[in-house]
This record gives C-alpha cells, sequence and structure tokens, in this order.
C-alpha cells in the first residue's frame, strides 16, 4: 500500500511540475518524453498519429494556457484555405487560379497580420497599455513566428499544385503541432514531414538511442556553453557603457558562440525527441562559423528560414532572373523581411539589412578581388586562404550579432565605437576578465565546452559521429554517453544560483 501511495505522490508531483509548463531543460520535459514514447510504441500503428497530437496539443496548452487559441485559428484557416482550393464540392480544384489567389492573399494577411499585432503588442509598455494588452495578458503565443511560415509554406504549395492538401483536419493540426519541432523549429515542409508523421512506427533501438544521444549532446551545448556564455555576455551588454576595448569583442565573440550554442542544442533537442518517434527533421545547421562568405553563412545557418525565405520571398520577387539591379533590391527586401520575422524593433531591421548589404557588397567586389588574387598569385585552394576568409566572414556576422543582441541600434554603435576606440590588451593578461561573472573555474570549463563544440564540428565533417559510436565496443559507447550525461549534470549551468536560461529563439 506505502508503494502504490509512493507511485501516486510521484505521479501527482509530475503532474504538478508539468502544468506549470515544459520546458526544454526541465526533468518534466523527459518525463513527458519517456511516457508519450513508451505509450507511443504500445498503440496499434494506425492509431498512433491520434497520440502524437494529443502530446503536442497537451504540450502546447501546458505552456501557452489560453493562447492556445492562436494557433487554433491559424490551423483552422490554414486548413480550410486547402480544403476549400481543391473544390471538395465539386471536384474543380481553385489551385493557381484568381480566386485561390485571392484566398492565399486573405489567409496570409490573417496570420501575418496577427504575428505582427502580437509582436507589436508586447514589444512597448505604452502601447500595451493603451490596447489593455496587460489585462488580458497577451504574450507572443509560443512558437507563432515559426508555425506561422510553415502554414504560409503549406499554403502556397497548395496553391502552386505542390502539395496535396489534408483531407483530414485533425491530421492537419498534427502536422502543425507536432511537439519537438513547434518551440524553434526547424521549420518543416509538409511534403518531408507528414508522412512520416501519419505512417506509424516500429520501435527501433537504433533510431531511439541515436534521439537520445543527439539530445544528450543538446542539451550538453545549451546548459555548459551557452548558459555559461550568456552570463558574461548579459554582463557587458546589460553595462554597455562601462566595458570599452576587448571587452567588447570578447563579448561580441562570446554571444555569436552563445546564439549558435543556444540554437543548435534546442534544434538538437527537438530533433532527438523527434527520432526517439522515429520521425527525422531536418538538420537547421551546417558549421555555420567555417562559412567562407555571408552566402556561404546563410546556408548553413538556420537552414530552414534561409530556404523558406529563397523559396517564398526571394524567388517570388524575381530572384536573380529580372538583371543586376532588381537582383539586388530583391536580396535586400529578402534580409528585411528577416529582420521582420525576428522582431519589432529597428535593431532587428539593421540587422537584416546589414547582412543584405553584406550580400550585395560581396557581389559588386568580387571583380575586384578576382583582380587582386590574379595579381597577387593568391591560391585560393589553401588553407591560409580559406582561414582568411573564414576569419572575416565571422567578424562581418559578429558584428551584425551585436546589433541583434543590442535593445536599440544607439546602443550597437555605442558598443562598436568604444570596441575600436580603445585600446586595452592587457585585459586578456591579468583577472579583469573574471569580473565579468564567471570565476577562473567556470571559464575554463566553458572554454573547455567550446573547445568540444569545435571539435564535434571537425569531426563531423569528416565522419557521422552516431554512425560510428555504434560500431564502438558497447562499454566505450556508454563511457562516452555517461561523459555526456555527467558534463550536464555537473558542468552545466542551473541550480542554486543559476537558471537555465530560456531558448534565445524560443522569444521569436
Amino acid at each position: 500500500m506505502d508503494f502504490i501511495e509512493g507511485i501516486a505522490a510521484v505521479f501527482k508531483l509530475a503532474v504538478d511540475g508539468m502544468l506549470q509548463g515544459i520546458s526544454f531543460t526541465s526533468v518534466y520535459f523527459l518525463l513527458f518524453l519517456l511516457i508519450g514514447a513508451v505509450l507511443y510504441y504500445i498503440i496499434p500503428r494506425k492509431g498512433q498519429w491520434i497520440w502524437l497530437l494529443f502530446l503536442g496539443m497537451f504540450f502546447y496548452v501546458v505552456n501557452a494556457g489560453k493562447l492556445t487559441i492562436f494557433i487554433l485559428f491559424s490551423i483552422g484557416t490554414s486548413w480550410l484555405y486547402g480544403y476549400l482550393v481543391k473544390g471538395r464540392k465539386n471536384g474543380k480544384s481553385l489551385a493557381g487560379t484568381k480566386t485561390g489567389k485571392a484566398g492565399l492573399v486573405l489567409v496570409i494577411f490573417l496570420n501575418t497580420g496577427l504575428l505582427l499585432f502580437l509582436k507589436i503588442a508586447s514589444s512597448g509598455a505604452v502601447l500595451a497599455n493603451r490596447l489593455q494588452i496587460d489585462r488580458f495578458g497577451f504574450l507572443i503565443p509560443m512558437g507563432i513566428s515559426f508555425y506561422t511560415l510553415q502554414i504560409i509554406a503549406y499554403m502556397v504549395d497548395v496553391y502552386r499544385g505542390k502539395a496535396e492538401p489534408e483531407k483530414n483536419p485533425f491530421k492537419y493540426a498534427l502536422f502543425v503541432s507536432f511537439f519537438p519541432q513547434i518551440l524553434q523549429g526547424p521549420i518543416p515542409r509538409y511534403e518531408q514531414l507528414v508522412p512520416q508523421l501519419y505512417e506509424g512506427h516500429k520501435f527501433d533501438y537504433e533510431k531511439v538511442t541515436f534521439g537520445l544521444q543527439l539530445m544528450i549532446w543538446g542539451f550538453f551545448q545549451k546548459m555548459v556553453v551557452a548558459d555559461a556564455a550568456a552570463i558574461v555576455v548579459n554582463r557587458v551588454f546589460g553595462e554597455y557603457e562601462t566595458y570599452q576595448g576587448l571587452f567588447v569583442l570578447f563579448a561580441g565573440v562570446l554571444y555569436s558562440i552563445q546564439l549558435y550554442a543556444d540554437f543548435a542544442g534546442c534544434v538538437c533537442i527537438a530533433m532527438g525527441a523527434a527520432e526517439v518517434f522515429g520521425i527525422q527533421l531536418s538538420d537547421n545547421f551546417n558549421h555555420p562559423y567555417f562559412s567562407t562568405s555571408i552566402k556561404d553563412f546563410w546556408r548553413r545557418w538556420h537552414i530552414s528560414l534561409s530556404s523558406w525565405l529563397r523559396d517564398y520571398i526571394y524567388i517570388p520577387l524575381g530572384g536573380n532572373r529580372k538583371g543586376t539591379l532588381r537582383k539586388y533590391v530583391n536580396i535586400i527586401v529578402t534580409f528585411l523581411v528577416s529582420g521582420l520575422w525576428h522582431g519589432i524593433g529597428s535593431h532587428y531591421i539593421v540587422w537584416g539589412l546589414l547582412h543584405g548589404f553584406y550580400q550585395v557588397a560581396g557581389d559588386l567586389l568580387m571583380p575586384v578581388r578576382n583582380w587582386f588574387v590574379k595579381v597577387f598569385r593568391i591560391d585560393r585552394e589553401t588553407f591560409s586562404h580559406r582561414l582568411y576568409k573564414q576569419v572575416t566572414t565571422f567578424l562581418l556576422v559578429m558584428v551584425a550579432w551585436i546589433f541583434f543582441r543590442a535593445d536599440s541600434v544607439k546602443m550597437a554603435l555605442v558598443m562598436l565605437k568604444n570596441m575600436v576606440t580603445v585600446y586595452n590588451p592587457w585585459i586578456l593578461f591579468n583577472d579583469e576578465l573574471y569580473g565579468l561573472g564567471l570565476n577562473p573555474k567556470e571559464s575554463r570549463l566553458m572554454f573547455f565546452g567550446i573547445f568540444v563544440m569545435w571539435t564535434v564540428s571537425m569531426l563531423q565533417r569528416k565522419m557521422n559521429i552516431r554512425k560510428e559510436l555504434s560500431r564502438q565496443s558497447l562499454v566505450f559507447r556508454w563511457i562516452i554517453i555517461f561523459a555526456g550525461i555527467f558534463s550536464v549534470l555537473i558542468f552545466g549551468i542551473y541550480g542554486p544560483g543559476y537558471d537555465a536560461s530560456e531558448f534565445i529563439y524560443g522569444n521569436f
């Protein structure tokens, strides 16, 4: 009897914890995933998609509460558009017609208008009070920026005749609300994700273990690297008028690493959780800080967003098919949209425009660079030249990230001015950097974590680490797995005095 009461108490504690929110970095998410996966493989394959839908909606309701109404609105309007475009009553398709296009514009306007309204309403207290937002508790609904792009891609593909609209509204709701990717993506394409969601899966030991390994790697990036770097970054950006010279450069470099480790960590957790259910999500990163140009960077960074912007903004605007000047305008407009998608604020707009400017300038300067290479007989295939391009690209990206992280354009400009006008290299050799929030031991652990990330990235360029690990002996595999688990448990930023911070891209 005592045992049963104990189990009941643990279950009640778990439910109470879940009802307060299920963060990816909480033990409740692991418990949620464990229960969800066990029951998923017990349920007959034909009914597994129903259980996934329940898990997705439960996850969303627990985390978003009454804001769930917004995702239901987006699901309902986009599904209805697809249903009507196909002409269910008379069999006549509206795909590619003026009527279909008018409906597409209307539904996109409704959903993007809602997104912009909520972002504007939550971005300023004055406007929030004027609209009485505080009284109703309106905030940015979880994942709205991601699922809005997801449903727009679906509707456009249906209109173009590239995707067959989903007849079942509940199956379509699963496509939008699949819980591993709802928080921060990757932004899935309908044709890539849907078959996996509905077909059902048998238990596959390799896929489950691969998924769990990927989740451990995601936790490591988030809690050991990103959250440690955040302590220093928050100190410098929070007191930006105080810190100058290499302090700002150090914070800029660390923020670049923090943002990547945070976002990539969340995506790894999402991909790993999906793989536990036998479902493959597309990768969102391809070692972006090894890029040799800004154009290359955007082929590697947030790949699902980059491809979305290309397919649904840049190409419809004309791409590079209508002359050089029009191509440059299209690039600028595309990155302006990217900036606005990330947030309502002039600093986001400047960040987007900077990346557009980088690409236009790089294209315009290509003849000069080719001349320089020819005159000085530079071999572009050498390690030194690739390293030069990688470092230059990273520095350009870092400058843009300062605008991204700052609270305003003015703040970013002050920080950049302080960075280049003050010369203080001695801070690298005394203890001043330890005054930024991390003591010597914590700093060494953070840099060790960064080194591990760099090493893993180098290895990933040559092999599939998880498959290679599966070929090793059982003892070796578990040593590596437990090393990862204990690294997160021992060195992760959480516990007394610390909190595992929210994922950065979760705010978008």
